[in-house]
């Protein structure tokens, strides 16, 4: 610092500020708002990562829980056809003018008439999609839409299964006035398995209509398994179809 002639001390001028043009401060909030939406863009992107692995996981379980389904139906129409013949041929002994010389077969078949392999649906992944409002996350709309119509008709076979239990209900209630229930209980062992008489039991009654009756419930058991039996096959289809549908869609092996 200088001095003037008075001998005072004579301060450097401050630089006035410069002032910053409306382009600056544009250039500030564009810089501001490039961040903001570079890091909104990110984010978005990980969430869409995440919800499509999330899919893909779902995917892969539908896939294992129609695979299941696929070999459970197997079983169950074989069961259901087998069935059928088996009812048939009760109905047919039980009418039949020589029916006191097939005891044997008349009671180890009726035993076998609450003998089932009900259909067990493997429907927790859709039952995890819907429940938990997931079904959103499936962006392949045509999956979306067969899925759901594979489930209706796991309902309806299921609905049938549970009129053949009415009727099984109904055989019941009257089996007790045309089977000797010491001969129809010895046909079962103590390890649930079936065995045929060799005593040759008769039925308890002669009457042409209550053995009748019985055979007609008989023959309704028979035909509903043999219905049973094509909507399962049916089923099967759709469920390989599905399973094939999701395959191409994802990729997935």
């Amino acid at each position: 610092m200088g001095k003037n002639e008075e001998g005072v001390n004579k301060s450097t001028p401050k630089k006035p500020k410069e002032k910053r043009g409306w382009t600056s401060y544009l250039k500030e909030f564009f810089m501001l708002f490039l961040a903001i939406f570079c890091g909104f863009l990110a984010e978005n992107y990980r969430e869409s990562l995440s919800a499509q692995k999330i899919e893909k996981e779902y995917m892969v379980s539908l896939m294992e829980d129609l695979k299941t389904d696929t070999t459970n139906l197997k079983s169950y129409i074989s069961s259901m056809k087998e069935r059928s013949k088996i009812m048939d041929s009760l109905a047919v002994m039980m009418l039949s003018d020589e029916r006191n010389q097939f005891g044997n077969q008349i009671y180890f078949l009726a035993r076998q008439v609450f003998n089932e392999e009900p259909f067990i649906y493997s429907d927790g992944t859709i039952q995890q999609l819907k429940n938990a409002g997931n079904l959103r996350l499936i962006k392949k709309r045509n999956i979306v839409d067969e899925l759901l119509k594979y489930e209706k008709k796991v309902r309806i076979l299921e609905e049938w299964d549970q009129n053949e239990s009415k009727t099984k209900s109904t055989f019941r209630e009257m089996g007790g006035k045309v089977f000797n229930s010491n001969d129809l209980n010895a046909t079962m062992d103590a390890t649930m398995k079936f065995v045929l008489p060799t005593t040759n039991p008769q039925l308890i009654t002669d009457d042409f209509n209550t053995i009748n009756e019985l055979a007609f419930q008989i023959h309704f058991i028979s035909k509903m398994s043999l219905g049973n039996s094509n909507r399962a096959e049916s089923l099967r289809k759709s469920a390989k179809e599905l399973l094939s549908l999701v395959h191409e869609e994802y990729n997935l092996n």
